[in-house]
């Protein structure tokens, strides 16, 4: 059986890789609490609840439908967790060919029960020839 710190880090990389790679909203209530609160340096205001999840990865999304988010690393203990990654994404008519980087950031996302009660995300650019004017997560 696994650790809660080692479970905790399944649950991260299953909201990655399921709701913001390929766009999975219907996971958003089982991993995400009623009273979450996520601190992004995309939005003027704190994000709240499954609601404000699923608004900021679907605007995301529909903005970017080439938005690829890579895990580089993860630390957890008890509740929390750590992970740094990088966001990739495919430049018009490439399909699928022509991935850049474009950010790398650090989310700290604290779980209560499998679920991500509140997070703080800090990124910076990778590629400043993609990002004029944008804004990742």
């Amino acid at each position: 059986m696994k650790n809660v710190s080692e479970l905790n880090k399944l649950k991260v990389r299953l909201f990655v890789e399921a709701v913001w790679n390929e766009g999975r909203l219907d996971l958003i209530d089982e991993l995400v609490a009623a009273d979450y609160i996520g601190h992004f340096p995309c939005s003027e205001t704190a994000v709240a609840g499954p609601e404000g999840v699923s608004r900021l990865v679907s605007d995301h999304r529909r903005a970017d439908p080439g938005l690829y988010v890579k895990i580089m690393d993860q630390i957890a203990e008890d509740d929390r967790v750590v992970t740094c990654w990088q966001t990739t994404t495919t430049e018009p008519g490439t399909r699928g060919a022509g991935r850049t980087a474009s950010y790398t950031g650090i989310s700290v996302i604290r779980l209560l029960a499998g679920r991500q009660v509140d997070s703080h995300t800090e990124c910076t650019v990778s590629s400043p020839a993609r990002s004029a004017g944008r804004t990742r997560t």
